[in-house]
């Protein structure tokens, strides 16, 4: 039996163009204005509307990993998806021009069976997960912030830490506004968090043992909640054994640095 997702990219992103057209607003800008949530010309307005070209993206990519007959009829659709997100030829403040002249509704009907097919073909994954429950995310982000900031200069590079901080706290950002974009948005986010933060424990050469026993800790319990997110809670057991295999070879590394110093 099929199981189906309504929290892909590709399902917020319809639904985001659907408000936007169903807004009822005289011109783009104010149908996006209130569907975001954010003043027109604002950084939160362009950070709002970043994510949505975010959606885009990740649908791009996703509809690429599908089987071939799927793939060639959805990308057949990508390039009217993307203007009606941009409206690339088209005056933004045009009020003779509704946003609900401006989105085809046969648009948005390819939209979401391209979201059903993702949903489908890729559920239980970062393009679909089955979690509902963000909370846990949200805890683990606070757990890493506060070992992050408590580490010294010696320990780790100032630039490295910064920048996990702010991938931390756009990754919680998300979680505050899933209602938007969703929860593959999250989930996509942490995958590359995950990614940063073994990068960064390569580097950690002067990192105090009581240090690398927290990033060790911190790393099991954030593996467990992302991948038990993905696949739903009854994967947590299995979630923290595969999170405990990559902790070692990451922390392994850490080890061999520290030991040749």
């Amino acid at each position: 039996m099929s199981f189906s997702s309504e929290n892909t990219a590709t399902h917020h992103l319809h639904t985001l163009l659907s408000r936007v057209k169903a807004s009822g607003k005289s011109n783009y800008v104010e149908g996006w204005a209130t569907v975001l949530g954010a003043e027109w010309g604002s950084v939160e307005f362009v950070k709002r509307h970043g994510e949505v070209v975010n959606l885009m993206v990740a649908t791009i990519e996703q509809l690429d990993s599908l089987p071939e007959r799927p793939r060639e009829r959805s990308l057949r659709y990508v390039n009217s998806w993307w203007h009606s997100i941009v409206q690339p030829h088209l005056n933004w403040t045009d009020s003779g021009r509704p946003a609900e002249g401006i989105i085809q509704q046969d648009m948005l009907d390819h939209l979401e069976s391209a979201a059903d097919i993702i949903a489908g073909s890729l559920v239980g994954s970062t393009a679909a997960p089955r979690g509902v429950d963000l909370q846990g995310i949200v805890e683990q982000c606070r757990e890493w912030l506060d070992l992050l900031q408590g580490m010294e200069e010696s320990e780790i590079s100032g630039p490295v830490r910064d920048g996990l901080i702010s991938q931390l706290e756009h990754l919680i950002w998300l979680v505050q506004n899933a209602d938007l974009f969703g929860g593959a948005r999250v989930s996509a986010e942490a995958s590359r968090i995950i990614g940063s933060l073994a990068q960064a424990s390569a580097t950690m050469e002067n990192a105090t043992p009581e240090t690398v026993s927290r990033w060790k800790k911190r790393w099991v319990a954030f593996i467990a909640v992302c991948v038990a997110f993905n696949g739903g809670a009854s994967v947590v057991q299995e979630s923290i054994t595969s999170g405990t295999a990559i902790v070692k070879e990451i922390t392994g590394v850490v080890s061999d640095i520290q030991g040749n110093n």
